[in-house]
Parts: C-alpha cells; structure tokens; sequence
C-alpha cells in the first residue's frame, strides 16, 4: 500500500493475516516490535509508489476510515525497527465441513 518498507501494525489481527507458515506447524509467530516513528506522516489512501516519506518525516501512518481497514507503520530504515518480543500462538485448524 506505501511501497517497500518495514510495515507493523497495532491491530494483531491484521499481523496475523501477513504470517505465513511454510513447515506445516501447528504455530503461528508473531513478533512485537519497538518502532521509532520519528515524525509519521498520515496517509489515508493507497500510495504504493511510495520509496521513503515525504521531506521532513521519519515514517508514515496508514490510518484506516478511506482505502485501509486498519492502522498500519511503515518505516523505510531497518535501523527504526527492533524485535521485543516474540509471540507463539496455536493457529486454528480449518474445519473440514
């Protein structure tokens, strides 16, 4: 939606619609991450030619109300972005019918 950057967002579910489990595991990964924002810009709509903030901003806020249904953080240096904590969690199995 904001071009190539590190996205996170507050909303877990939202998170959890990005994981992707390639060993068949009955768990799903989540990390919680400490993110400088800096000074955010707020978006509202789709700008997916985005490669960095606008001048004088640190990042951007995908705020949901227009394009997005939730709060996404984007920021565009690796250096803004640090793991806490990571989370385990068992992911529900799809009914069979």
């Amino acid at each position: 939606r904001f071009g190539k950057g590190v996205y996170c967002s507050a909303t877990s579910s939202k998170s959890n619609d990005y994981s992707k489990n390639l060993s068949h595991s009955p768990w799903t990964a989540l990390l919680l991450n400490s993110v400088v924002v800096g000074n955010p810009y707020n978006m509202y709509d789709n700008s997916p030619q985005q490669f960095h903030p606008p001048d004088g901003y640190d990042s951007i806020i995908g705020q949901p109300g227009r394009a997005l249904n939730y709060d996404e953080t984007i920021v565009y240096r690796n250096d803004a972005i640090r793991p806490v904590y990571l989370i385990l969690y068992l992911t529900p199995r799809a009914s069979s019918g």
